[in-house]
């Protein structure tokens, strides 16, 4: 899955080298961001309000990009966010209901069973979108029905 540190060795390295090889002569990048850790929430919408970032987050992009070893440890300040225990949470049931469901698997619910992985690749994006990307997933698991597997 993406986490932040994915996003930072994209931005700092494919987007930089493509903005570099796309424009030429004198512009000034900027990023949209709500960092999950410093947004603030929009009033009126309580959802997460981007900020703008010039381009001297950058070089922040790069150092947190090399900081991905933390990733899955105790030294993991994003690993305890709500968004990453969910994420952990998403990864032991998928890991359980498949275990549970391989033995029984036929060429009959072959379909099924792959019907079920693939609804987890649309749980994409971050924060609030991923959350409504998580829901909508969980509808359509509620509608399969799998090989003496349970649902999430």
């Amino acid at each position: 899955y993406k986490d932040e540190y994915e996003v930072e060795r994209l931005h700092a390295t494919q987007l930089s080298q493509q903005v570099e090889a796309t424009f030429a002569g004198d512009y000034r990048v900027s990023f949209h961001l709500a960092p999950p850790l410093f947004a603030r929430k929009d009033p009126a919408t309580g959802l997460p309000r981007k900020a703008e970032f010039g381009p001297w987050i950058l070089p922040v992009f790069r150092a947190l990009a090399k900081f991905r070893f933390l990733r899955g440890t105790a030294f993991d300040p994003f690993g305890y966010t709500a968004e990453r225990r969910m994420e952990r949470q998403l990864i032991a049931k998928f890991e359980a209901t498949l275990a549970a469901a391989l033995p029984s698997l036929s060429a009959t619910n072959l379909a099924a069973l792959l019907e079920w992985v693939r609804v987890h690749d649309t749980i994409r994006g971050f924060g609030h979108v991923k959350a409504a990307n998580l829901e909508r997933a969980r509808a359509r698991w509620a509608e399969m029905t799998l090989p003496r597997a349970s649902r999430n």
